[in-house]
């Protein structure tokens, strides 16, 4: 008699949790939500790359790098930024 209570709370459980995977819709919010997540990764190191920028013009103007090193390391970020930007650019069209 337990073991059928315990059997059909189990079921009921399983049942609850899996639910929403079986819905209509379930794929289509599921793209959703990855997309969602790779645009704001996307977004994330954008920032990061604009932060870097900043930092690198904060450091040439205290002194702390070179100008030969500053501009290769100028150009890369840059790149790197606008690449991403494109990239955002392109995610937020297909949406």
């Amino acid at each position: 008699m337990t073991a059928a209570v315990i059997g059909a709370l189990a079921l009921a459980v399983a049942v609850f949790v899996l639910a929403p995977l079986f819905r209509p819709d379930a794929l289509e919010a599921e793209r959703a939500a990855r997309s969602l997540s790779h645009e704001q990764d996307v977004g994330a190191r954008h920032a990061m790359a604009l932060a870097a920028l900043r930092d690198l013009e904060e450091d040439r103007t205290t002194g702390k790098i070179g100008d030969a090193d500053y501009a290769e390391m100028k150009a890369k970020l840059q790149e790197t930024a606008i690449r991403l930007m494109k990239e955002l650019d392109a995610l937020a069209e297909r949406r």
